[in-house]
């Protein structure tokens, strides 16, 4: 805190903090490595696409719309399980 004010650094610089700020970083590396320090205080998200989750995906899209009854069905023994 500086004057009352939440304050952040970043890099040298020392900005004041808004509780709406959000910062997003991207990376094509497939298993990108972050120092504990930093693994700490944000959240990871992989969202990868691996092609047996794709197909499951493109084959439901497929099944609600050719199928919407076998669809119904099959959600309906997915949530008993």
């Amino acid at each position: 805190k500086q004057d009352g004010q939440l304050m952040i650094k970043l890099g040298d610089n020392t900005v004041p903090y808004h509780e709406d700020f959000r910062f997003f970083l991207t990376t094509k590396l497939p298993n990108p490595h972050y120092p504990p320090e930093v693994a700490v205080k944000v959240s990871l998200l992989n969202f990868s696409i691996t092609p047996l989750g794709l197909e499951e995906q493109l084959l439901g899209l497929v099944m609600v719309n050719e199928l919407p009854e076998l669809e119904s069905k099959k959600n309906e023994i997915v949530v008993q399980n």
